[in-house]
């Protein structure tokens, strides 16, 4: 498990630098807030392809029918969690946030947690933890954004919002250690469990959370679907290019 280790801690310092740019980006140049739909709906196709293309496949070599129930387990566990313990990221985006920026910390750092179960989850599996890593890659960016934006409009200290991403960043190998940790018991399919139940949460995030908002902009309609099938062209080609390596 060394090797396990060693990926762990190479891919949440590159998982860092996406929330490091995410949070550093509202701070400096709050121009290019108005270009997040397009990263929005390219991050949307990398989570449903890396889904469906990947993960929920992998799961099913490794679980077969149980697949499905622990999608479904991992699905309602953050349809519950945004709907009686935080808030929906991107519709806090439209302002209407009030006293919202903590309650978007503890639920975008719980998002962070099942990032990092699911990037550990696909270090138990040979040649899969990389896709995870480009798609959390893509997804934490835009959700370091949405945090840092949200705490900007509620007049947080700087310090504050440095430290709410730092918290970002920490939860990601703090998951990836909590499925290591589960695997030395000795849980058979662990890995396929997993797999799953993250699956379950990519899917909540992209249909529940990020495409809705991509809706409303009908005026932009073209651009974000172009960007949408290109994120999950870019995971069907990552997937043929592992593949071929292997």
């Amino acid at each position: 498990m060394e090797g396990f280790l060693t990926n762990l801690g190479v891919y949440s310092a590159v998982l860092s630098l996406s929330v490091i740019l995410g949070g550093i980006i509202p701070l400096l140049f709050s121009v290019v807030r108005k270009h997040l739909p397009v990263f929005l709906s390219f991050s949307a196709g990398i989570m449903l392809g890396a889904t469906l293309i990947h993960l929920v496949p992998e799961a099913i070599e490794l679980i077969g029918k149980e697949t499905s129930f622990w999608v479904l387990i991992g699905f309602l566990f953050l349809y519950a969690f945004e709907r009686f313990v935080t808030v929906h990221i991107c519709e806090a985006l439209e302002c209407e946030v009030h006293s919202m920026g903590i309650a978007a910390a503890i639920g975008i750092s719980a998002h962070a947690l099942t990032d990092g179960i699911a990037l550990g989850s696909g270090l138990l599996v040979s040649g899969l933890g990389f896709v995870v890593l480009v798609t959390i890659f893509f997804h934490k960016l835009p959700e370091a954004f949405a945090l840092t934006s949200i705490l900007l409009h509620e007049s947080k200290a700087r310090t504050r919002v440095v430290f709410f991403n730092l918290l970002l960043i920490v939860m990601i190998p703090v998951g990836g250690l909590l499925v290591y940790w589960l695997s030395g018991f000795g849980f058979p399919h662990l890995s396929g469990y997993a797999l799953a139940f993250s699956a379950g949460t990519f899917l909540h995030i992209a249909i529940s959370d990020l495409l809705p908002e991509i809706h409303k902009y009908s005026d932009r309609r073209v651009t974000l679907f172009v960007s949408f099938l290109f994120g999950l062209f870019w995971m069907y080609l990552l997937g043929k290019v592992l593949h071929a390596a292997g």
